[in-house]
C-alpha cells in the first residue's frame, strides 16, 4: 500500500497534542478550583462552591460546599428572590526551620461567591441556616403569594 506523503501532517499532530495538552489543563484547574476548598484557583480569584437547589412546595432548600471554611467567615444575604452566599478563606502550611535554611511556607488566600435567582420571592424573616461538617444548608420559605391588586386613580 503507498501512502502519500503530507508535508502539513506532522503539523497537524503537533497542534492537536498542543491543543489537549492545554484542554485538559484549564478542565483539570477549573474543576479542581470547584471541588477542592478554592486551593487550585490562582491568588485573588473567585471560586463559586457547588451547590444543590430543592423546590419544595412551601419552600426551598439550598445546600452548598464550602469545605475547610470557618463558619464565622460566610455571609448569606437574601434578597427577594435572590441568594448570595460569599466567604473567605485561607490557608497556611509552614514546615521546617528558617534557621535552619530548610524551611518552606505555602499561603493560600481566596473568595467563595455564589448567587442563586430563584423562582419566586423568600420570605427573609424565617430564612434559617445551618453549617455542619462543610455544608451550609438554607431553609428558605416561600412567600405567601398574594394576587396584583389594581386600583384606578382618579385623574385630577
Amino acid at each position: 500500500m503507498i501512502v502519500r506523503y503530507d508535508p502539513f501532517e506532522e503539523l497537524r499532530k503537533m497542534q492537536e497534542d498542543f491543543d489537549r495538552t492545554f484542554e485538559g489543563y484549564w478542565t483539570n484547574l477549573r474543576k479542581h478550583s470547584a471541588l477542592q476548598s478554592g486551593k487550585g484557583a490562582p491568588l485573588g480569584e473567585f471560586v463559586s462552591p457547588a451547590i444543590e437547589v430543592q423546590a419544595l412546595d412551601n419552600q426551598y432548600v439550598v445546600k452548598a460546599d464550602l469545605p475547610g471554611i470557618d463558619k464565622k467567615d460566610i455571609h448569606v444575604n437574601v434578597d427577594n428572590d435572590t441568594v448570595t452566599i460569599a466567604a473567605e478563606t485561607s490557608n497556611s502550611v509552614e514546615k521546617g526551620s528558617q534557621a535552619k535554611d530548610n524551611y518552606y511556607c505555602e499561603r493560600y488566600y481566596g473568595s467563595y461567591y455564589r448567587e442563586i435567582p430563584l423562582a419566586s420571592p423568600v420570605d427573609e424573616e424565617h430564612v434559617t441556616a445551618t453549617f455542619e461538617n462543610g455544608v451550609l444548608t438554607l431553609e428558605l420559605p416561600r412567600k405567601a403569594f398574594s394576587p396584583n391588586t389594581s386600583k384606578e386613580v382618579a385623574i385630577k
